[in-house]
């Protein structure tokens, strides 16, 4: 990921007229952004009003936005302290799709939060099918966790007859209503717990408490990673919490990332012992927390006989400073007795020939059944995207299906670490057949493609083919593509 920049700021206003500036947004959007880049502004009080200074402060993130050609601006965090510091999110709206939903943002374009805003276990609006009545909350089966019947150490199983991980959208409106039914969960970050769960806590209780996870991934045989919103992942052992952790360089990329609904319930507002924020300065924790200890430049540690709380310094770049700012950028809480360090998401295994015939249909293509793809079924699901949930095959491989026949299945760059290089994905394309440039998309469907800017679609009455590549030239590779079947 990118460093975020750290801007100083100057008094006098920035000449260029507001009209011509992305927004800053007062909703969030109805599709889940694109975040392209971040943005870290910090500016000394003086004895300027502060709304000026806040003021000149969204004025040069727009700017910035602008300069990165980005649709809008999130407002993630704004602490005034003995000095202003303004954290945002540089978004593009979905394609077709730039309309806002009623959950407001943690800030709005006036630098304040909205009167009525409250962070709530409710999932937001765009979480819930519109269709969907959601009746009394009810004991429902959860089909999020992998299966405790392994056999020697194997993750997932072979067997034809595994029942898929995907919930429907009932089930998990079921879920995010009996969560809603709930006190909201305290942000507060101690060493007795995080976001209202503790270590050892089950996973009914952290279903209970926080509502269906935003994706949920196997990582060995017994324990399973569990993301709310973008980056706050619960790291789960025999059905019970061992690891919270809140990392922005984790298991999943900016792919990955994007994949999932940005969630203003979970992302970037937490807070240590009810006083170290996100992003603040080194100096300052260490004021507010005067029991740390230092283990190193970048790493600070609190404990008592059972668990531990580490908190992650970061190194941010600054235009007016010889040396670049340390912030707190995240923090990792769990117990003495869990030394896992899990870093790796395990997948399914599949027919490639299939998968070969999904991506690439013909005219008349014959349903296919989860069961059918999958030889060997690993359970890893994205349960909130911006157009419903999929099963995750494989760090290049979703697909979403109803009754277990497949009826979309989505390619795209890796969506874990380590970021696999072009020449890695490629080989991936032409191991499953799939055209790796714009060109060879071009010849592939010539006459029945529709090309515009970096974007392909063609429409079958049974199918329908979105592709997407990293530029408009021919030689461009492919970053995305997607089959939906009618």
């Amino acid at each position: 990921m990118n460093k975020l920049l750290v801007f100083a700021l100057l008094l006098f206003s920035i000449p260029t007229t507001a009209k011509s500036l992305p927004p800053i947004l007062d909703y969030l959007p109805s599709c889940a952004p694109m975040v392209v880049d971040g943005i870290y502004v910090e500016k000394k009080l003086t004895g300027s009003a502060n709304s000026k200074l806040i003021e000149s402060s969204f004025q040069l993130v727009r700017q910035k936005a602008k300069e990165k050609r980005v649709d809008a601006v999130i407002i993630t965090n704004l602490i005034q302290t003995n000095k202003l510091i303004i954290t945002a999110d540089l978004i593009d709206f979905c394609d077709e799709d730039d309309s806002l939903s009623s959950v407001s943002t943690a800030y709005n374009r006036l630098s304040r939060r909205p009167l009525s805003f409250e962070r709530t276990t409710a999932q937001p609006t765009q979480r819930i099918a519109s269709a969907i009545t959601v009746p009394e909350p009810e004991k429902i089966v959860v089909r999020t966790q992998p299966s405790k019947t392994y056999s020697s150490g194997v993750v997932g199983t072979s067997s034809k007859n595994f029942k898929p991980a995907l919930m429907s959208q009932l089930e998990l409106a079921k879920l995010a209503a009996k969560a809603h039914k709930r006190h909201k969960p305290s942000t507060n970050v101690t060493l007795s717990g995080a976001y209202g769960i503790n270590i050892n806590n089950s996973t009914e209780y952290v279903l209970n408490i926080l509502g269906p996870a935003s994706a949920t991934f196997t990582l060995s045989a017994d324990t399973t990673a569990w993301l709310y919103g973008r980056d706050l992942w619960l790291f789960i052992e025999n059905d019970q919490v061992k690891k919270i952790a809140y990392k922005e360089r984790s298991l999943l990329t900016y792919t990955g990332k994007n994949a999932i609904l940005y969630e203003e319930s979970f992302d970037n507002n937490w807070l240590i012992d009810d006083k170290a924020r996100f992003r603040d300065d080194v100096s300052e924790v260490r004021q507010k927390l005067n029991y740390l200890k230092q283990k190193s430049k970048a790493e600070y540690t609190v404990s008592n006989n059972d668990n531990l709380l580490k908190l992650d310094f970061a190194e941010y770049s600054s235009y007016n400073e010889n040396e670049p700012d340390l912030l707190l950028s995240g923090f990792t809480f769990y117990s003495r007795q869990y030394d896992k360090d899990e870093q790796h998401i395990q997948y399914s295994q599949m027919n490639l020939d299939l998968l070969d015939d999904l991506l690439i249909p013909t005219a008349k293509p014959a349903k296919l059944k989860i069961q059918d793809l999958v030889t060997h079924y690993v359970p890893n699901v994205i349960n909130y995207s911006d157009d419903g949930s999929w099963e995750v095959l494989s760090k290049n491989i979703q697909v979403k299906h109803e009754n277990n026949t497949i009826k979309q299945v989505k390619l795209s760059e890796s969506i874990n670490y380590p970021i696999e290089s072009d020449e890695e994905f490629s080989r991936f394309l032409n191991q499953i057949n799939i055209p790796s440039t714009k060109q060879g998309m071009m010849d592939r469907y010539a006459g029945k493609a529709t090309f515009w800017s970096e974007n392909m679609t063609v429409k079958n009455p049974d199918y329908e083919i979105r592709a997407e590549f990293a530029t408009e030239d021919p030689d461009a590779l492919l970053i995305s593509l997607e089959v939906e079947y009618l």
